[in-house]
């Protein structure tokens, strides 16, 4: 009996052994999974935080660049704005210095022909009729010059040169058809 109560104590005490060992083994692969997942986490948190940084980083970067974006906008249209005050700067000097220019030109056709009328109230009869009969298209050509001269203070930039040619047509008109009236008196 003893060697059976021997047999049965190692038996137990192997048993015992066993679980012992299985249980320290599952203890510690429950710690070796808790350290794991630890580490996970620590991971999983390291790497959010450099993804949260460098999100930061990108924002400042995006912000600084549209900083940097509205302030060349800003500069560019106040360069744009000094240019087109200058355009119309040198538009309004054109208009006024033709304004001038034609003012001159009209004054000295207008003086020509009044000496013109003043004479023709001398004239014969025929050269006096050739003189009324012209008369109307002069006054017709004067009125279209009037009305050129009109419109100038309407003239832009790009319309200014149109404008001049038309305009400068319409006096050297006038002022071929009263050197005609002058040549038939």
């Amino acid at each position: 009996m003893n060697i059976r109560a021997f047999a049965t104590i190692a038996s137990i005490s192997i048993l015992t052994s066993c679980n012992q060992s299985a249980l320290d083994q599952k203890s510690k692969a429950e710690q070796a999974q808790q350290e794991a997942n630890e580490k996970i986490a620590q991971s999983t948190l390291e790497a959010q935080q450099k993804a949260n940084a460098a999100q930061l980083e990108a924002n400042a970067k995006i912000a600084q660049a549209n900083a940097t974006v509205q302030s060349e906008a800003t500069k560019a249209q106040q360069v744009a704005n000094q240019d087109i005050r200058q355009a119309n700067d040198a538009t309004l000097k054109l208009r006024n210095d033709y304004q001038v220019e034609a003012s001159k030109s009209v004054t000295q056709i207008d003086n020509r022909l009044d000496g013109l009328k003043v004479k023709s109230l001398s004239l014969r009869p025929k050269p006096k009729e050739r003189f009324e009969g012209m008369m109307p298209k002069v006054v017709a050509q004067r009125s279209t010059v009037n009305d050129d001269l009109a419109n100038l203070p309407t003239q832009t930039a790009q319309s200014f040169a149109s404008f001049k040619t038309k305009t400068d047509k319409d006096l050297s008109d006038l002022r071929k058809m009263v050197d005609e009236v002058a040549t038939n008196l």
